[in-house]
């Protein structure tokens, strides 16, 4: 029944917020409080190795069914805290944007929809949860209800529901292709039909793949993410595009953790690590580029996502190898939350007490904001990875992975493990960027309004704690939490791949240190250079893309306009001809003349109107011989020899 629960009580807390209309109670915080307590008690429940499942009461073709295993309580853990945190901040933020208790109402059906997402137990109940928090998460991107925020807020409904539809589309194929409907947590599945099973996981993986920003799907995120309001870009880059993780490593348990290559859909692997490398590849260079600070740090959570991707492939093309990739991909989930969103919350404050998040506009902060800026710096350590930070655990996984991978000596993994490296310098890069533009250059001649940062201070604390706590025991989350997440997957060796992993050791830490020197370098040549301020041609930006698919379909549609014209007028041709040829033949009936049959000459009527008598005659003669059992019938003497027609019976 806690299952259950978990998706109601922010249902309840709408109906709550209504009755508090004009009072200053906080049901968002309340809620997310009650709800973090319950998913301690489901993380307590199922770390033993005993997945719950509640099956609604209810008959049907269709029971929706709920179930949480170690996988599913990470999930709802983490989207309970965020949750917890955003509604700290959020009060005073709102205060500023406006449209407080609509944005209130959104961010209870969004918390609702996601927990729905994280213990639905079967695909079409998620399906039902995913399609409900692109509706509601979509008012948080138009909150604004200006013409950017209108743009930005259809286009992420655009390809929210194009995910979607992808996602009907595998739910169908791969029911198809097991003849039932796999549940969720029920391990790896042996198809019926691999082909249509094949094809049910690619149109899964692209749909969860436009959730979590994966390129070349991922156009749609830094538009949403830089107009919406700060708390609700902190969970849409937090927790939001990790629903889209969440699926993925759930598709890739029907494949089969820990498998080797037999199981069915051996191409899922270096297809996740290939579209992982070129994420990561795409959202850092895009970031380095930006001169606003929402768009670097959306641009940032496709790249991030992409060390996320990159790991799951690696584990799936490794099997029973592979548990580091699975390992650090998890770890890599609430790791890459608490420090984005920590991210968006310090640049919230800066927006709310200057209006400017123009990197370029900025500078010197740190005089006014002291306390921000060590909060943003802690956040910053912890995106790029910096030793002793919760980035450096994960990353340091990540790394473990792909090196092992890249010792097959496959091409692809030897270039996923390079890109992955540069990729690093470039977070580096873009992140000292960030910070030093923003608090650290040429003051900057710009106002700054008075106003309280103690409640924007406390949330981006808490989640800053957290970090310097993950970052400085980093065992324990993998030892608590991951692996019995892994094990829950399929993936048993997941214990023995960090038995003798030590986080430590004088290669990680150089290593890392050697990544932040070179980040820091490249970030001092591009801003000195002025490379930071290219502008990519117009076929790379979303812009120009968005004209050549519509030029292309403009000349499709025309091309094709040209080739139905062209259809119709040939069937027209010969409609035409075919027409005049049947009244040409009406009208020769029309004509009376004379004519001779045999030796019967017809005058003043047609010959072909005779023949058409004739022959009518003679078929009802045939019809009363043979159906009315007239046997004796014989044909009259008076006609001509040749009209004779022998019959028998």
């Amino acid at each position: 029944m806690l299952l259950i629960l978990l998706p109601i009580i922010p249902l309840l807390g709408i109906f709550a917020l209504r009755g508090t209309r004009g009072k200053s109670i906080n049901i968002p915080f309340a809620v997310s409080s009650v709800t973090l307590i319950l998913g301690q008690h489901l993380l307590r429940d199922v770390l033993g190795g005993n997945p719950l499942t509640y099956r609604l009461p209810v008959s049907g073709p269709f029971v929706p069914t709920f179930q949480a295993d170690a996988v599913s309580a990470i999930f709802v853990l983490l989207a309970a805290f965020l949750w917890w945190v955003v509604s700290i901040y959020s009060p005073e933020y709102m205060k500023q944007e406006g449209g407080t208790r609509r944005f209130e109402i959104c961010t209870l059906l969004t918390l609702a929809a996601v927990l729905g997402v994280f213990v639905a137990g079967d695909l079409f109940t998620l399906l039902l949860f995913f399609e409900l928090m692109t509706v509601t998460s979509f008012f948080w991107v138009v909150h604004r209800w200006n013409e950017e925020a209108i743009r930005a807020g259809y286009f992420y409904l655009f390809f929210s529901i194009a995910g979607g539809l992808l996602l009907a589309l595998g739910i169908v194929l791969i029911g198809t292709a097991t003849s039932s409907l796999p549940a969720v947590g029920a391990g790896p599945v042996t198809p019926l039909d691999s082909q249509a099973f094949s094809w049910g996981v690619a149109a899964i993986v692209a749909g969860f793949g436009i959730k979590a920003g994966m390129a070349p799907l991922h156009l749609w995120l830094p538009h949403a993410h830089s107009v919406a309001p700060t708390p609700a870009s902190a969970l849409l880059s937090g927790l939001l595009i990790k629903v889209g993780a969440y699926g993925l490593i759930r598709i890739g348990e029907l494949v089969g953790w820990g498998l080797e290559f037999g199981h069915a859909a051996t191409w899922l692997g270096p297809a996740l690590t290939l579209l992982g490398t070129c994420t990561m590849l795409v959202g850092v260079l895009a970031a380095l580029l930006q001169s606003d600070a929402k768009r670097l740090l959306a641009y940032h959570s496709v790249s991030q996502m992409g060390y996320i991707i990159l790991g799951l492939g690696v584990g799936l093309s490794l099997g029973k190898a592979g548990g580091l990739g699975l390992l650090g991909s998890i770890y890599h989930v609430v790791n890459h939350a608490l420090f984005k969103a920590a991210l968006f919350l310090g640049v919230g404050v800066i927006y709310i007490r200057t209006g400017e998040t123009n990197l370029y506009n900025l500078g010197g902060l740190w005089r006014s904001f002291p306390v921000t800026a060590v909060l943003m710096f802690l956040a910053v350590l912890g995106i790029t990875g910096a030793p002793g930070l919760n980035g450096y655990a994960s990353k340091t996984l990540l790394h473990h992975a792909v090196s092992e991978a890249a010792q097959t000596g496959l091409p692809l993994m030897v270039w996923a493990e390079r890109l992955f490296l540069v990729v690093g310098v470039g977070t580096a890069a873009s992140f000292a960027k960030l910070f030093y533009l923003t608090f650290l250059g040429k003051p900057a001649e710009i106002e700054i309004s008075d106003g309280r940062s103690q409640r924007f201070h406390v949330s981006m604390a808490l989640l800053a704690l957290v970090m310097v706590g993950i970052g400085l025991q980093p065992k324990l989350f993998l030892e608590a939490l991951a692996v019995p997440a892994a094990k829950a997957l399929g993936m048993e060796t997941a214990a023995a791949t960090i038995a003798d992993l030590s986080f430590w050791n004088a290669s990680d830490v150089m290593g890392m240190v050697i990544t932040l020197g070179l980040g820091i370098a490249v970030c001092w040549i591009g801003l000195t250079t002025g490379a930071f301020h290219w502008t990519p041609p117009r076929w790379l930006t979303l812009e120009g893309l968005r004209q050549i698919v519509l030029l292309g379909l403009g000349a499709v549609i025309r091309k094709g306009e040209g080739y139905y014209r062209s259809a119709m007028a040939f069937f027209s041709n010969i409609g035409s001809a075919i027409t005049s040829r049947l009244l040409s033949a009406c009208q020769r009936l029309d004509h009376s003349r004379d004519g001779t049959i045999g030796d019967i000459t017809l005058a003043g009527i047609s010959a072909d109107a005779a023949i058409l008598l004739v022959v009518l005659a003679v078929l009802i003669l045939l019809y009363a011989y043979i159906e009315l059992d007239l046997p004796s019938l014989r044909l009259p003497v008076s006609l001509p020899t040749w009209l004779r027609i022998p019959f028998h019976r």
